[in-house]
């Protein structure tokens, strides 16, 4: 476990960097093995995102909150384990094995490390400004990387990054280490601390852990259009196929021009293809699914890390009809809409993982299996 003479170093040394800028100066365990964490198991949500809230007075300092104040922290409640959260960076950074080196750190780069962190007595937590549940944090040491001009006014983020760095979102490490800490947060249903910085008020993230509904199924398996409908509709009885385009007779005769050899009476040989599940039962709002199936162009690493075949993506991607599921601020019927569509695609998205043998993967990139999606 670092120390806290180690912690307090790293901290006087993130301020003054910090100073400058605002001066201008190993064994791989298999993928169902690693499928840590939950997905929506029905948890209590830790709540929405937020600034600080332990009222506007001054809290005591402790020797901890002192340490840490320079660092971004993620923060676990006492029903996750930092092995959690090893198993979840697994996930993401296969290469890294999923555990502490003998100084009680993971070298998440070559810039950037996660230590074991420190219990959080409630003197401390009261000190850092996090919420009651906070009972350890994780310390992340890396790179303060941000963009040298303020988000513009129509962005806006999930998170709440855009109102925790007005000057400037983070960019290049910094921004991939947060995303990394946000998305474990989201997966654990915990929160990030970030770092204290000059005239910034204390900055608690809790990200909304539905907020992410799609998910991801690879598999070296290709199921026929027929096959897979069948599977979706056993939830979705009203589910169809999305109509194929046909060429027009301009369009076949240049193919046939530049391709002597075509024959356009041949059958159509599909290398993808869409299902469509109207969600007009649930709320007019809720839109539709699309189970989009189509040979992978990119393969995330903790699937590459255990197959080298050509993988089948299975998306199976929400879309609402105001395009406002990742908008911050929403209301409870949007919510209560939004945890139905979420059990439908859970639902739905068991049957392809179980039918086409494949891995999932939900919305941030952690593995998930069937026994998890139909909790």
């Amino acid at each position: 476990m670092i120390t806290r003479r180690e912690l307090r170093l790293q901290r006087e040394a993130a301020e003054r960097a910090a100073r400058e800028q605002s001066t201008g100066a190993g064994s791989s365990a298999a993928p169902e093995a690693t499928a840590t964490g939950r997905r929506r198991t029905g948890m209590p949500s830790t709540g929405r995102p937020g600034y600080g809230g332990h009222g506007a007075s001054v809290p005591v300092e402790t020797p901890t909150s002192a340490d840490l104040r320079g660092f971004h922290l993620l923060l676990l409640d006492d029903g996750v384990e930092v092995s959690d959260v090893l198993a979840l960076i697994h996930n993401k950074l296969p290469d890294l094995p999923p555990r502490l080196d003998g100084h009680g750190q993971m070298r998440l780069s070559r810039h950037s490390r996660l230590s074991a962190g420190v219990a959080l007595e409630p003197a401390d937590a009261a000190a850092l400004e996090v919420p009651d549940w906070a009972r350890h944090a994780l310390v992340l040491d890396c790179p303060r990387d941000r963009q040298p001009v303020p988000p513009p006014e129509w962005f806006a983020d999930a998170d709440g990054l855009h109102k925790a760095f007005p000057a400037g979102m983070p960019e290049r490490e910094e921004e991939r280490m947060l995303s990394l800490m946000l998305s474990i947060a989201s997966r654990l249903h915990t929160g990030v601390r970030l770092a204290d910085e000059p005239e910034m008020s204390t900055r608690v993230i809790v990200p909304d852990p539905d907020a992410k509904v799609d998910l991801y199924i690879y598999s070296p398996y290709w199921l026929e259009p027929n096959v897979a409908l069948d599977f979706v509709r056993r939830h979705a009885p009203h589910a169809f196929q999305q109509a194929l385009p046909t060429p027009d007779e301009d369009v076949l005769a240049q193919v046939s021009i530049d391709d002597p050899l075509f024959d356009p009476s041949a059958p159509v040989i599909l290398d993808g293809y869409a299902l469509l599940v109207p969600l007009g039962e649930i709320s007019e709002a809720a839109g539709g699914l699309e189970i989009r199936v189509m040979e992978a162009e990119w393969v995330p690493p903790i699937i590459a890390a255990h197959s080298n075949s050509p993988q089948i993506e299975y998306h199976v991607h929400w879309m609402d009809t105001e395009s406002r599921r990742y908008m911050p601020g929403l209301g409870r019927r949007f919510r209560r809409m939004r945890g139905e569509v979420a059990r439908l695609t859970d639902a739905i998205g068991a049957e392809l993982l179980v039918g086409c043998d494949g891995v999932g993967l939900d919305e941030n990139g952690f593995l998930v299996t069937s026994r998890q999606l139909r909790e």
